[in-house]
């Protein structure tokens, strides 16, 4: 059985649950919803949208949400006003849905209590890729002021 580490918070079902991991954009928070079953872990099984997990929606055992985890899991509370059973329910109903930047692990436990979805990757992987493309850009037109120089001597 592996180690498995909470941070003092509210862990019933329903909940969503988060562990930082490491990301093309750096270290992110991947959340989950905290199911009502127990894994042979002995754990609560945790419904996930994870591209390291085939790009879908999967439930897996704690121990195996936790395996590419960098620290502690963290409770992120209970957001909306369906009860536990509901977001279950649309959770599961979710499973082997393709992961997406757009509907990542964010979007997914957002959707499944029916609130608002926000996503910190995205954003963070918008504003690298703008700042990418913008310095690229840069890059492009100090190569085409040289170019010009160079070419009307």
């Amino acid at each position: 059985m592996g180690s498995v580490l909470f941070l003092p918070g509210d862990y019933r079902r329903g909940v969503i649950v988060s562990i930082p991991v490491t990301t093309r954009v750096g270290v992110v928070a991947h959340k989950g919803i905290l199911a009502d079953c127990l894994g042979p872990d002995k754990f609560p099984t945790v419904i996930h949208n994870a591209k390291a997990y085939g790009d879908q929606v999967v439930e897996t055992t704690m121990t195996d949400y936790c395996r590419f985890g960098l620290g502690p899991v963290s409770s992120e509370g209970y957001p909306g006003q369906l009860p536990p059973e509901a977001v279950l329910e649309r959770a599961r109903s979710a499973l082997t849905r393709p992961w997406k930047l757009t509907h990542n692990c964010e979007h997914f436990v957002g959707w499944a209590h029916d609130v608002p979805a926000t996503s910190p990757q995205l954003r963070q992987r918008l504003t690298k890729a703008a700042l990418v493309s913008a310095a690229g850009a840069g890059l492009f037109a100090a190569g085409v002021v040289v170019f010009r120089r160079r070419s009307h001597r």
